[in-house]
């Protein structure tokens, strides 16, 4: 019998499947769709580096723009550290209210706040 590993926060919940947070197949045909055209990470990019893309994340986050969860101009490719960094990112930007920033943020490392700036 196989156990499932339940990913926590860092407060200790459970997060939830992709499935419970709403990525339904129409996510997965997106994303998929996304990964072809966007092989490597848009951040390793950013510094020069090749790093195949491990996930489609978006720019604005579905907990705050749910309207923009199948928007194009609202997806990039990222690899899982940078990933991260994004994150953190968004809990600065949230914190600052400066969310509308995390587009060009985003696309523009050198418009970053120092703290979240590339070190190439």
């Amino acid at each position: 019998m196989a156990v499932s590993v339940q990913k926590l926060t860092k407060t200790g919940n459970y997060r939830g499947s992709p499935r419970d947070r709403g990525y339904d197949s129409k996510w997965d045909r997106l994303s998929i769709a996304f990964r072809k055209r966007h092989t490597c990470c848009l951040w390793c990019e950013q510094i020069g580096r090749d790093t195949l893309t491990d996930l489609v994340d978006h720019v604005i986050p579905v907990v705050d723009r749910p309207d923009l969860k199948y928007t194009w101009s609202n997806l990039m490719a990222l690899c899982k550290h940078h990933h991260a960094q994004k994150g953190v990112m968004e809990v600065y930007a949230r914190e600052q209210g400066l969310l509308n920033m995390l587009p060009e943020w985003s696309r523009h490392p050198e418009k970053r706040p120092l703290q979240f700036r590339p070190v190439v």
